[in-house]
């Protein structure tokens, strides 16, 4: 054999070695893969999902049954499995040919499940999302710390990232995950009460199943809340359970203001109230009738000239039919049939049709200006509503207690 042909067959052995070196799967993987695909595409998803389930048992470092996998949880609205299955077949192998199509099937099932999209660019690595379920805890990645949660999906590099989640009064949350390649790798951590710590009702931790409104409104205001006064804490903010409130802050000359609030657990919500002046209110509601009057006092006079308008033309349109139709024989002379319809001149029709002509702009006018009058009205009618009677209690103002005792208090800013 020639040194030639010799070092052809090393080549040739080499390039074959990777191909050796894969198992190939068992028959009984085909079979249970494609009767999987079969059942998938039959709309069979229970009978598909066994199927391929058994297939990733036989093969479990192929992809191909995890990314059916997917697309059976896509189909029967399973969103987190869909993004387990998508994530496992593009972790096995990213380099696939079919894994464009695993990421738009993981990013579908991620925005059908209400996560938050990554509008950046991933470049060679992807991205991670960071939940937990206490708002406002500080997130640390690899000894890093990149904000608070919710952290919106931002870019990381490839492997895996050991995350904290931190926030005073609750026990430090840590939680690992692996950043894949082009798609958004979500992880959720959750924050435990810490027993041991000092702060209470009024500091970073609510009282158990209660979250934070914080009305940020003029000096000296009352709230009421679902009706009764209220009390804050030192950082100005009401605790109340989780759900809808409603919430009604006065002031003494100033409007009323009532708002229906959505609270959630562990997390605060801030609502600015700007109590309008109760003179302000009047001058709207002044403006509002004057319009009202205007457009009453102009569609009149739209009316009166529109009928001076249609009399001119009816005057004129009969001058002008006597005269055409007056006999202009000699039988019947002129002094006879002007005893009996007098003589109209020609400018003297003209003149009648100018007339009409002149009530009919008034008229057109008017009606415009009264249309007008009425939308300003209606407008100021609409920002100046009739205030509803506010409920009136003489409350002291004393601090919120650590196992949470309430009273009332408000906050708010110089008017």
């Amino acid at each position: 054999m020639t040194r030639t042909v010799s070092v052809a067959l090393i080549l040739l052995a080499m390039a074959a070695a990777p191909v050796w070196a894969q198992p190939k799967p068992p028959p009984a993987f085909t079979k249970e893969f494609q009767a999987g695909v079969d059942a998938f595409r039959l709309g069979q998803y229970d009978e598909a999902q066994k199927h391929l389930q058994a297939a990733a048992k036989l093969a479990p470092t192929l992809p191909g049954p995890h990314r059916f996998l997917a697309a059976v949880a896509q189909a029967q609205s399973r969103w987190a499995d869909c993004i387990a299955s998508a994530r496992t077949a593009i972790d096995l192998n990213p380099t696939s040919s079919e894994i464009e199509a695993t990421r738009k099937l993981h990013d579908g099932c991620r925005e059908s499940d209400g996560r938050p999209s990554f509008g950046g660019e991933y470049g060679t690595g992807g991205a991670l999302s960071v939940t937990a379920n206490v708002a406002g805890a500080t997130v640390t990645v690899e000894g890093l710390k990149y904000g608070a949660t919710p952290l919106a999906p931002r870019a990381f590099a490839l492997g895996e990232v050991t995350v904290t989640a931190s926030k005073t009064g609750w026990k430090t949350a840590t939680g690992k995950t692996k950043i894949l390649p082009g798609v958004v790798s979500d992880l959720e951590l959750t924050l435990e009460e810490d027993a041991s710590s000092d702060v209470g009702g009024n500091g970073d931790r609510p009282p158990a199943n209660l979250g934070w409104l914080k009305v940020e409104t003029v000096a000296g205001a009352t709230v009421h809340v679902n009706g009764k006064p209220w009390a804050v804490d030192d950082r100005g903010r009401f605790a109340l359970p989780p759900g809808n409130h409603d919430v009604e802050i006065s002031a003494p000359g100033r409007v009323t203001e009532r708002r229906n609030v959505r609270v959630a657990q562990g997390q605060e919500t801030v609502i600015a109230v700007d109590l309008e002046s109760r003179a302000t209110r009047a001058r709207r509601q002044q403006a509002g009738r004057i319009g009202l009057g205007a457009a009453v006092g102009f569609g009149a006079v739209g009316a009166m000239t529109a009928i001076l308008s249609s009399r001119a033309l009816d005057e004129a349109r009969d001058a002008w039919t006597i005269e055409t139709t007056r006999p202009e024989n000699a039988a019947v002379p002129l002094s006879e049939s002007t005893r009996v319809q007098r003589l109209y001149k020609r400018d003297e029709v003209e003149s009648l049709v100018a007339r009409s002509e002149r009530w009919a702009t008034v008229s057109y006018i008017s009606y415009g200006v009264a249309a007008v009058s009425l939308g300003f009205s209606m407008y100021m009618y609409a920002r100046a509503p009739e205030e509803q009677a506010a409920r009136t209690s003489i409350v002291p103002v004393v601090p919120a207690e650590r196992d949470g005792a309430w009273g009332m208090a408000v906050t708010g800013v110089l008017p």
